[in-house]
């Protein structure tokens, strides 16, 4: 123990003084000292430094309030996360860092704390607003910081996000999706003609039926470049999309997929194949899908156009990815091949395909063709 007992005169005292000096060594090396009038202040004091010293990475890391780590978090997530996802994550600090959860050490963030969390969260102003049914994307941040702190920081840890705090999350009656969460083709016929025939703009009819036709995300047809399509081999690449900012609604083109199985090659039917090639006769861009001033989309200005149909029509859809789910349940429908739509759509696993087209059980090939026929059957388009 390195407590030692040291005595000094001075001019004031005519006796020594005696004190008592502790020094903590870490490998040989004295990294801290201090000095005390009584030996067992010394002894205490060395003690916790030297514990201190000594800890683990991880035992260091227990003593991290949340607050901190998800500081450490945003500071690595923003050299390697997109500039989209960012912005959902911005939104969303406030709620982790104004909470009573902040000043929670990791070691004591349990079940329970998380349960006062959701607690805490429901009674805020933005619970009241229409639209918020959950702040599932809140607790969704939070597994991300602490899923992140687990693989980094303490291997140990268990996050204590359970399937009770998902469905606690959820504060207002969230009515279940309509089993038919699909436009029918003669509604998909009608609603793209009535496009074509009220809208100036040609862009709105030919972006529907791309996205009807190949099952496209918006953000991915309206960052299709010519350079991005092979007329002479019928097919697509995936490889960019469109992003629209959050705060100004402007777009900004991403050189990436959503994700990694989201690259992958569309097969051109056609019709299709004949709208493109006129389009690309008159075009003055390089994207496929642009404005008048070949600039890419505002989102604001396709969701108005494309609900302005189904408002017309008396249609009960009001998203541009309710093209997405279309194309996905008529192509189950009419090819019965399962992997040759999953392929299509860019999913990981099946079991999200089959979310997509409720109404089909088993899935051959020619996908593309004959969603087409089916969607376009007898149409002048």
């Amino acid at each position: 123990m390195a407590v030692i007992k040291r005595r000094y005169k001075s001019k004031k005292h005519q006796k020594p003084v005696t004190y008592y000096q502790a020094e903590v060594f870490v490998e040989g090396v004295r990294v801290s000292t201090k000095t005390f009038t009584t030996k067992r202040e010394a002894v205490f004091w060395h003690e916790k430094e030297k514990h201190r010293f000594t800890l683990s990475p991880q035992s260091l890391n227990d003593q991290m309030l949340l607050k901190e780590c998800v500081d450490k978090f945003w500071e690595e997530a923003q050299t390697r996360m997109m500039k989209s996802t960012l912005q959902g994550y911005q939104s969303e600090l406030p709620y982790i860092y104004d909470s009573p959860l902040a000043n929670v050490k990791m070691s004591e963030l349990k079940g329970i704390k998380v349960v006062e969390w959701i607690s805490w969260l429901k009674k805020q102003p933005t619970a009241k607003n229409k639209g918020r049914k959950s702040f599932i994307h809140e607790l969704k941040l939070l597994s991300a910081v602490l899923h992140w702190y687990r693989n980094f920081l303490n291997e140990d840890f268990n996050v204590p996000i359970t399937k009770k705090h998902r469905q606690m999350i959820f504060y207002k009656h969230n009515a279940p999706r309509r089993p038919d969460y699909f436009i029918k083709p003669d509604d998909a016929r009608r609603w793209v003609e009535w496009l074509k025939e009220n809208r100036k703009n040609p862009v709105y009819w030919q972006l529907a039926t791309f996205m009807l036709l190949t099952g496209a995300r918006v953000g991915e047809a309206c960052g299709l470049k010519w350079d991005a399509i092979d007329l002479e081999e019928n097919i697509a690449r995936v490889i960019r999309r469109v992003r629209w900012d959050q705060q100004t609604k402007r777009p900004f083109l991403e050189e990436v997929a959503k994700t990694t199985q989201s690259v992958r090659l569309l097969t051109l039917p056609e019709r299709l194949h004949k709208i493109l090639s006129e389009m690309k006769k008159e075009s003055v861009s390089d994207l496929v899908f642009a404005n008048p001033k070949g600039e890419l989309l505002i989102y604001n200005a396709v969701q108005t156009n494309f609900n302005a149909g189904f408002v017309a029509l008396d249609l009960p859809w009001r998203s541009t990815h309710i093209c997405r789910h279309t194309y996905a349940t008529i192509a189950l429908m009419t090819t019965k091949n399962l992997s040759a739509v999953q392929a299509s759509l860019g999913h990981t696993e099946q079991k999200v395909t089959q979310r997509y087209a409720k109404t089909v059980a088993l899935l051959s090939s020619e996908t593309g063709e004959k969603t087409s026929s089916a969607i376009f059957k007898d149409s002048p388009l």
